[in-house]
């Protein structure tokens, strides 16, 4: 299609950017949550189960599954080298913005120079540095894999002409999503959604299409059964603090969207994610009969679904944590789909200059973001690299102020699994003599 080559060499020139950008500010070790991978890999090369591992279970609300079998390859590969983990990584984010640019060719034409700079929009969030601060991160392989299977369902089951094949196909995108990330979990009411408003089909069709969709979710929720907690504590509520509940529930998901733009001005966040959902609720009612809108549609609804199930697990650490850097890659999405919709619906009427001007200041506020997300992202690495330097100088006899703040569950938790990367001889611990360790 006209247009489309210069397209896609700014996405190669972006793609090579944020390569150079993720092995130069990698995380250099096990970090954080990814400590708790080496217990699971120590044991994986021990021979034994992974039964009793975190393997099969849910971490922090999370299936991971589908990162672990990913990590237990790169891991074995590169003797514990994070390099290989953030390269899977960002081949994975690749695909993903690969599936979005043919998105964008089956769906939006370039009719005129304002089309284009939609699509460039479109092709500079889905490779966006706001995704630097998962891609350093070997741990986070599991946000891009959720990713792309996500795109992978919303094209599959929103495509013009549905069948078997292409049912097939959104649900292993689904599965693999699921079984990397929690926020996948939205994709079974977006899927079901799809295929309930497919009017050509028969009833009986729509409901054998249907039917994987709703036996997978109840297996879902059964697996996930041990997080109800999050939710059980509400059930004696009475109505002042439902409604209470609520209003922090839905201001944690409008700073959740917001962030994928707007995470260095927080103020304007939950506003601009306001303009959007009402903005772009209105566009999707005008356009839903056109099937190019559907996909587009579906990113939208994903950001929106999947905003409300990470407040629901992660309200009471309050509504700023919505602003957690590693969720602008899941938010960008829901940008995603309504540059797109706005990109359909305007080439339509080809005469709205205040519309593109609106989608000019969410330019603004994305490359804003991309500023500050790549500051942020080169401030980690020297961090991360300081962290890598104290533990050599100083294991086994880490200060516990340190060891505080390399585990979410305190000193104690990142003791024990460091002694367990210290068994494997992974980094940091492979090019350093650490003084306390050579008495």
């Amino acid at each position: 299609m006209r247009g489309y080559p210069s397209v896609r060499l700014f996405a190669a020139l972006l793609a090579l950017a944020l390569l150079a950008a993720t092995l130069a500010w990698r995380i250099p070790f096990m970090l954080w949550d990814h400590l708790d991978f080496a217990p699971l890999y120590a044991t994986w090369q021990s021979g034994e189960s992974l039964t009793q591992t975190i393997f099969w279970h849910s971490h922090g609300g999370h299936l991971h599954t589908a990162a672990y079998a990913v990590l237990l390859v790169t891991t074995w590969l590169s003797h514990g080298q994070t390099w290989l983990d953030c390269f899977a990584s960002w081949l994975f984010l690749v695909a993903y913005a690969a599936t979005i640019l043919v998105l964008c060719r089956e769906t939006l034409p370039l009719v005129d120079a304002r089309a284009r700079l939609g699509v460039g929009l479109i092709v500079f969030l889905a490779l966006y540095p706001g995704h630097l601060a998962n891609l350093q991160w070997g741990w986070q392989v599991a946000v891009f894999l959720c990713l792309l299977g996500t795109v992978v369902a919303i094209r599959s089951v929103c495509r013009e002409e549905f069948d078997w094949r292409d049912n097939f196909i959104a649900l292993c995108g689904a599965t693999m999503a699921v079984l990397s990330f929690g926020i996948a979990l939205a994709l079974a009411p977006i899927a079901l959604l799809a295929i309930a408003l497919r009017d050509e089909l028969r009833p009986a069709t729509r409901l054998a299409f249907a039917l994987p969709w709703l036996l997978g979710s109840v297996a879902v929720a059964y697996a996930l059964r041990s997080d109800a907690s999050l939710i059980a504590p509400h059930g004696d509520a009475d109505w002042a603090m439902i409604a209470t509940r609520l209003f922090e529930i839905g201001y944690y998901a409008l700073n959740f969207l917001g962030a994928g733009i707007a995470r260095f001005a927080t103020g304007a966040a939950p506003w601009l994610s306001l303009f959007a959902i009402i903005s772009g609720v209105l566009a999707a009612i005008a356009s839903r009969r056109h099937r190019s809108a559907w996909p587009w549609i579906g990113f939208m609804l994903f950001g929106m679904i999947g905003a409300i199930l990470t407040a629901l697990g992660r309200i009471d650490e309050g509504p700023t944590q919505a602003f957690a850097s590693r969720y602008v890659s899941f938010s960008t999405v829901f940008w995603l789909g309504w540059i797109g919709l706005f990109v359909l619906v305007l080439n339509a009427r080809r005469r709205h200059a205040v519309q593109w001007a609106v989608c000019g200041v969410i330019a603004l506020f994305a490359v804003g973001n991309a500023v500050a997300m790549t500051k942020r992202a080169n401030r980690l690495a020297h961090e991360a690299r300081t962290t890598a330097a104290t533990l050599c100088a100083t294991y086994p006899d880490v200060d516990e102020t340190v060891l505080k703040d390399m585990h979410y569950a305190g000193a104690d938790a990142a003791r024990d699994r460091l002694r367990v990367v210290h068994e494997l001889g992974f980094p940091p611990f492979d090019t350093c003599q650490p003084a306390a360790a050579a008495r």
